[in-house]
């Protein structure tokens, strides 16, 4: 930084954006003298091009803030490539692979699995073949095959999987696996809130919506049932053997007070003969 100024230039803070720190700076520049502003990136978890900035503040009369830049093209040692994550969306009971390629122009690069966070997900590396491989880089490539198993509980998947890649600048990475294992038969909502409601007087129902995630195997619900007297169900076919909403009604002959009881599903689905929500609400 240079004091193309008359009198000293005074630097009072040297403020650094999200990723970027300032070691020093000088504070006092002489008229006509050049100054530094040090600053340092950690480029560990940045891939591919950055800008990152600081504020310096002075007592420069015209310009009393200035934002500096520093902008790089990271590449790291070694790259995940068509993305460094693997997504992945499978029902209950059934198996999903995905494949990424490793790649680097580092001798030493030979990865093996280090770690994988859950049983459920195994990871398998081998050399890439032809026509597996990225075009337009250099250097060794490997498949690396995630697969979820069968065995996956249903819900959100988080499963990172750490690898070894033999390069001493960079000798792990983690790969995130994420996505959901979906169950083979879904129902929304899983409560089903009357909230208050007039028996008799407020005309009054609830659908549930039922979804076969595997239509290749239909499944069928052939009736609903509710725990508390006084209420009506419909089985309704949206798609016969993939969809279904059931139709829950309040009569005028339920009992006043709040309600808590249950609404069972009955399906020809041999893992989930039977599904059973909870019913809630409040008869005024």
């Amino acid at each position: 930084i240079k004091n193309n100024g008359g009198s000293d230039l005074g630097i009072s803070d040297a403020r650094p954006g999200c990723g970027c720190t300032v070691p020093e700076f000088d504070k006092v520049i002489k008229p006509g003298a050049e100054g530094k502003v040090q600053t340092s990136v950690d480029t560990k978890s940045f891939s591919g091009p950055i800008s990152k900035s600081v504020l310096l503040v002075s007592n420069d009369p015209e310009r009393g803030q200035i934002n500096l830049f520093v902008k790089a093209t990271v590449k790291p040692f070694v790259d995940i490539l068509p993305q460094p994550y693997v997504r992945v969306a499978v029902v209950h009971g059934d198996t999903d692979s995905r494949d990424v390629i490793l790649l680097s122009e580092e001798k030493t690069f030979k990865p093996t699995v280090a770690e994988s966070s859950q049983p459920y997900v195994k990871a398998e590396i081998a050399p890439a073949g032809e026509k597996d491989k990225i075009p337009g880089h250099t250097g060794e490539q490997f498949r690396l095959r995630i697969t979820v198993t069968a065995d996956a509980p249903e819900g959100l998947l988080n499963a990172p999987v750490r690898i070894a890649t033999g390069v001493t600048q960079q000798p792990t990475i983690e790969i995130p696996i994420s996505g959901v294992v979906r169950a083979r038969v879904s129902v929304t909502p899983v409560l089903v809130n009357f909230g208050n409601f007039t028996a008799g007087k407020d005309a009054i129902t609830r659908n549930i919506i039922v979804t076969n995630n595997k239509p290749g195997t239909p499944i069928k619900v052939t009736k609903a049932e509710v725990s508390v007297p006084g209420f009506i169900t419909d089985v309704v076919p949206t798609q016969e053997g993939v969809s279904y909403t059931v139709v829950v009604k309040a009569s005028d002959k339920v009992k006043k007070g709040a309600l808590d009881g249950t609404v069972k599903l009955y399906t020809t689905d041999k893992e989930k003969p039977m599904i059973e929500l909870p019913l809630k609400g409040e008869v005024l």
